[in-house]
């Protein structure tokens, strides 16, 4: 009987293959990202940045021979001096990337990003202005991963300061949009009964949940929180999944700002009507969304949205969850991965 090889000895096996691959002379492609999951997508569970980690590493690895993975933090000093001026370096901004631009010129970023001033005030895991504009200042050319909206409101609008700043710099400036995988988001929610809510995500301050939670109160409706403290919701858990079309029918997020929107997506791919401000980047217009910081006219919204049928609900939810499904914008990694390469592409002439 024919023996077979075990997933872990395959991986054991790719890895070092891809380490052998990383010590041939020639110029190379170094990936920063937050999670070395690249032979094993699903080691750190499914997250929106174990997934940007892993689909990023995947599709440079198969357009380019010698890639490495770097940390975007606490990454060793070994890997970082392996870094030669001929090298390509495209990645998230922070710790690793300074120091690879001290070994090379030849830069790329690739960050979440959005041109609320708010990112700037060192709130939430983001960076002062001149210190974020010194990267981009480093390098060849940016890709920014944001929402339409801030494409719309920041990058292509004369009147917003990162239009002209981002024309000053006088290099190429690349905007993608967060994708999910349909495949591990598949539509659970199919009758609209409950007329309650649901949020999945931190409580960080631009994301409003405050807000979202004084809303559902005064409507003494009920909201479902994942995330937010000891409840946690495990995306490849379905036994867990397949609860949340009993707990809400909408989906609430009164944000400030955005990058991705990537739990709003989620929901929406589970088939969650988003109740949401165009601030947080969900992509799709329809007649119940909110305002950031507009309490009255949120609240006349959502007892508007209320007084729905659940067959009027279906309709919305249906009508939405095909646009998402439509979207290869968000449906569709390779739209994503694609700019990467070829930004990298650019670099390797």
């Amino acid at each position: 009987m024919e023996k077979t090889k075990s997933p872990k000895l395959i991986t054991l096996w790719k890895k070092l293959c891809q380490r052998l691959q990383e010590r041939l002379p020639g110029r190379r492609v170094f990936f920063i990202y937050t999670h070395r999951n690249g032979f094993d997508r699903f080691s750190y569970g499914l997250k929106a940045n174990t997934e940007l980690s892993y689909w990023g590493y995947t599709a440079l690895r198969k357009a380019f021979p010698r890639v490495t993975f770097l940390r975007l933090e606490g990454e060793k000093e070994e890997r970082i001096q392996a870094i030669q001026p001929q090298d390509v370096v495209i990645g998230h901004i922070g710790e690793t990337f300074k120091r690879a631009a001290q070994r090379t010129r030849r830069l790329i970023t690739f960050n979440p990003w959005s041109g609320h001033e708010d990112r700037n005030q060192n709130k939430f895991n983001c960076l002062p202005l001149e210190e974020e504009m010194a990267f981009y200042r480093m390098a060849a050319s940016l890709i920014f991963l944001s929402s339409e909206y801030n494409k719309m409101r920041y990058v292509d609008n004369p009147d917003n300061y990162w239009h002209t700043a981002l024309r000053k710099l006088n290099k190429p400036v690349r905007v993608v949009h967060q994708p999910i995988d349909l495949t591990f988001f598949p539509r659970v929610k199919t009758t609209y009964t409950t007329s309650d809510f649901l949020y999945v995500g931190n409580d960080a301050h631009m994301k409003c949940l405050a807000d979202a939670k004084k809303l559902v109160a005064s409507l003494e409706r009920k909201l479902t929180l994942y995330g937010t403290g000891e409840k946690r919701l495990y995306n490849l858990n379905m036994g867990q999944v397949i609860e949340l079309p009993d707990q809400a029918d909408f989906f609430i997020q009164p944000g400030m700002w955005e990058a991705q929107c990537v739990s709003i997506l989620e929901a929406a791919a589970r088939g969650f009507i988003p109740v949401v401000s165009p601030e947080t980047g969900y992509p799709y217009d329809h007649p119940f969304l909110l305002r950031y910081g507009d309490f009255e006219y949120n609240q006349k919204v959502l007892k508007e949205l209320l007084n729905t049928s659940p067959e009027e609900r279906k309709a919305l939810a249906d009508a939405l969850h095909s646009q998402l499904v439509d979207d290869v914008n968000h449906n569709n990694w390779k739209q994503l991965t694609d700019v990467l390469v070829e930004e990298v592409q650019c670099l390797n002439c």
